[in-house]
């Protein structure tokens, strides 16, 4: 058993052969590629979280940050990039 301070870490864990299974999140698994098998349980649709967007207050191109946000929150976005990392929209 092992407490590592972040998803990554615990990945990692089980990337390196260092721990036999850890708790990640679906984008994670994704992003190992081969070194790990993700194996889904009834359990996990429960497991909502929350990734709020932030723009600098002071940001030097405010008008692209806003671009940014709306692309990220757009079907594009959300079923594009996001979808293709393993996140699900709302």
């Amino acid at each position: 058993m092992s407490l590592e301070e972040n998803v990554k870490g615990a990945l990692n864990k089980v990337a390196l052969g260092e721990a036999d299974a850890a708790l990640v999140y679906r984008a994670d698994v994704q992003s190992a590629g081969t070194k790990v098998h993700g194996i889904a349980f009834p359990e996990s649709a429960k497991a909502i979280n929350d990734y709020p967007m932030a723009t600098r207050t002071k940001a030097p191109q405010p008008a692209l940050a806003k671009e940014f946000v709306q692309l990220v929150v757009s079907l594009q976005g959300k079923g594009g990039a996001l979808a293709a990392a393993g996140f699900e929209a709302p």
